[in-house]
């Protein structure tokens, strides 16, 4: 039985599905198609006022299996880390209770240049991924997943300072990353 799975997001997934469809290889984030069907659902300046505003977001023709939610970075350009926590647990319990996802994993918020946003912005990022983390944990079908190799530094950022850089290893490590997390917790 293949197993689909939809990466939800903002301008992180919409690259990262331009940067899986550059070669074979990377396709299907690496997972076998005989068993895993990826789906990617984004839209660059994704917000969750704009979300709740798009369908596409809410309404699943089939409900998948997995999904990855990766969300927040550009609510917390205006909203503070505690609503932002509670948005995106409030769209995961959504997907699964709602939707009738068996799982859905969120993706840790990542960092960007301090000149790129706000000043508190990469300080507000750890805070809600501290409050995603303890939040999460008390909550069946939904996975917080900490993205590995993203945090010793900021050189993973593109020119923009914002996005990650889709000609580096760090694409490559960003898609590895969600593949993992998709693997572990589909099992």
């Amino acid at each position: 039985m293949t197993t689909e799975v939809f990466v939800i997001g903002h301008s992180y997934i919409r690259r990262l599905r331009d940067y899986s469809c550059t070669s074979a290889e990377m396709y299907n984030l690496k997972l076998d198609p005989d068993y895993f069907k990826v789906n990617f659902l984004a839209r660059g300046g994704l917000t969750f006022t704009r979300l709740s505003r798009c369908p596409e977001f809410m309404n699943f023709t089939k409900p998948p299996q997995v999904c990855f939610v990766q969300m927040g970075e550009n609510d917390l350009c205006q909203t503070k880390p505690r609503k932002v926590c509670t948005d995106i647990i409030s769209y995961a319990q959504y997907l699964r209770d709602g939707v009738g996802v068996r799982t859905v994993i969120i993706g840790q918020l990542l960092r960007r240049q301090p000149w790129a946003s706000s000043p508190s912005y990469n300080a507000d990022v750890i805070d809600a991924n501290n409050l995603l983390r303890t939040e999460i944990k008390k909550l069946e079908g939904i996975h917080f997943w900490s993205h590995r190799g993203f945090w010793a530094d900021l050189s993973y950022l593109g020119k923009d300072g914002v996005h990650i850089d889709a000609n580096s290893t760090h694409m490559k490590k960003y898609l590895h990353s969600i593949r993992i997390a998709v693997l572990q917790h589909s099992r």
